[in-house]
């Protein structure tokens, strides 16, 4: 369920995404493996917020989904001051005990799920 809020003169839509994700970003020499936050919008421009499942770093990217390819475009804000504007509106939505409580949820789903795969390999 969307919700919509306003903040500092911003219009912000929260919760656009539904359910969970896990995805691998590439950062050059290295990937990261994320755990999906949100896909979120600051006056109608959509981001994705993704933390690292390693190092617990939050990552913010433009987001576009295109339906027809079934694709996600994740680009990087390159603009300094949008990023940290952006990440200043979405820490008053996500605080840390709401990203530790999803954290901890998707270590808890993927847990069960090798647990799961282990029992069906026996």
């Amino acid at each position: 369920m969307v919700e919509k809020i306003e903040l500092h003169g911003h219009e912000l839509e929260f919760l656009k995404n539904n359910g969970k994700a896990v995805i691998e970003i590439d950062l050059g020499e290295v990937t990261d493996e994320c755990y999906l936050i949100d896909v979120f919008s600051v006056d109608q421009t959509d981001y994705v917020a993704l933390i690292s499942s390693d190092s617990n770093e939050i990552y913010i990217f433009y987001y576009e989904d295109s339906f027809e390819n079934d694709e996600i475009d994740l680009k990087v804000v390159d603009d300094e001051e949008e990023l940290e504007e952006v990440f200043h509106l979405f820490t008053h939505y996500w605080d840390d005990e709401s990203i530790d409580n999803l954290v901890e949820d998707y270590n808890t789903d993927i847990e069960s799920f090798e647990h799961d795969e282990e029992s069906l390999d026996e």
